[in-house]
């Protein structure tokens, strides 16, 4: 569940199309799970974190990959007969 709500914050920092969304985004993902290691009581999973982060840059490649799908697809449409 992790990695799947990473790879939506990913997803929809990409559609802001904002390099400062972006890192904002992946501190905020950091500054959470410091918050978390902090203040908890137990221990805090470092792989939950790693899963994290692999959401989120997972999420923003999917963007990327599907903005140049939808670009070539869309110029390949164009060509008249």
């Amino acid at each position: 569940m992790i990695i799947l709500t990473a790879a939506a914050l990913g997803i929809s920092a990409g559609q802001m199309r904002s390099a400062g969304v972006i890192a904002l985004v992946a501190a905020l993902i950091g500054m959470t799970f410091a918050l978390a290691a902090i203040t908890s009581p137990g221990p805090v999973s470092l792989l939950a974190f790693v899963y994290a982060v692999l959401g989120y840059n997972g999420g923003l490649m999917l963007f990327v990959i599907g903005l140049y799908a939808h670009q070539r697809l869309r110029r390949a449409t164009r060509v008249s007969h």
